[in-house]
């Protein structure tokens, strides 16, 4: 045998060993970047629950969704926008805007700054006390009816009948907010609908 040939097959196989160690090396070093990264991200997961409690079942078909799903998110947005005091007015409102269409976003920016600003000039909390919700599964609204009070401290200084139409439009493959306006009649709220 060889003595040139022998080497030959020792450097060879000295080589691969190398290799084998150095791309060892490389993957550990790439599995530990790795696991700091993640460890680094902080966030696990992320949920997206619309409406934010389902107290019954509904469908969804097309542009359409049940009544049911009206009733739920009309109550649900009703509540962020009346249910304020002027501490956390801001923050229900921005919560509101996450379920706005961009069609409606500027009118309801301009609704709800104004409502924001009253509230907070006030200093007062309002509640809306809500007696009826009348779906129109067909037009994709409900109306709510309800007391609107207005508090001062612990003092009611208002306490108002009102009648509020909220509208829905699928956008995007979610159900979003359109359109809010007061209406005029408490039995027919879809009737004379006016801005607020």
């Amino acid at each position: 045998m060889r003595i040139d040939k022998l080497s030959g097959h020792v450097a060879a196989a000295t080589g691969v060993k190398q290799w084998m160690v150095a791309m060892f090396a490389l993957s550990q070093l790439a599995l530990v970047l790795t696991l700091i990264i993640f460890l680094a991200r902080g966030d696990t997961h992320r949920e997206t629950l619309v409406p934010p409690t389902i107290h019954s079942t509904f469908w969804v078909q097309d542009d359409k969704v049940s009544k049911e799903y009206l009733i739920e998110m009309g109550v649900f947005l009703a509540q962020l926008y009346f249910d304020v005091t002027p501490q956390n007015v801001e923050f229900n409102h921005r919560t509101l805007k996450n379920y706005v269409d961009p069609r409606f976003y500027g009118v309801l920016e301009t609704q709800a700054g104004a409502y924001a600003q009253k509230v907070k000039s006030d200093n007062a909390s309002t509640f809306l006390a809500i007696a009826t919700v009348i779906p129109d599964e067909a037009n994709q609204r409900i109306g709510i009816q309800g007391v609107l009070n207005t508090y001062l401290g612990d003092t009611r200084t208002s306490q108002a009948n009102k009648t509020y139409v909220f509208e829905f439009g699928r956008h995007g493959g979610r159900v979003l907010l359109i359109g809010m306006k007061e209406g005029k009649n408490a039995t027919k709220p879809f009737e004379e609908i006016t801005t607020p």
